[in-house]
């Protein structure tokens, strides 16, 4: 059973390539990664768009969905268009890659 999170939980974007020196810690849904000054988190990364992807909570399940990126967005090498995420999940967006970190309670 796919665990259930309430609305406000924290989580945790940890770098896994170079291009981030400190993890990313989200406390408010939903959350727009990109280029743009609009996003919520800007990172410096060529290969991502303006506003690439979002991350929120849906029924208790945390989700990312693609919002029409040029390059993608990739959980655990699989390119997506919205899926849940766990703890442990890869995701790609441009050459910036991350870990999903869930805190338990």
């Amino acid at each position: 059973m796919k665990p259930t999170y309430p609305i406000n939980f924290p989580a945790l974007l940890v770098p896994a390539s170079t291009e981030l020196d400190r993890p990313l810690r989200i406390q408010k849904y939903p959350v727009r990664l990109g280029r743009s000054d609009s996003a919520d988190i800007q990172l410096d990364d060529r290969w991502l768009s303006r506003n690439h992807c979002e991350i929120d909570v849906a029924d208790g399940t945390l989700i990312i969905r693609d919002l029409g990126s040029k390059h993608g967005t990739y959980v655990n090498e699989s390119q997506i268009n919205e899926t849940t995420i766990e703890s442990g999940d890869e995701l790609r967006i441009g050459i910036t890659r991350f870990v999903v970190e869930i805190p338990k309670e």
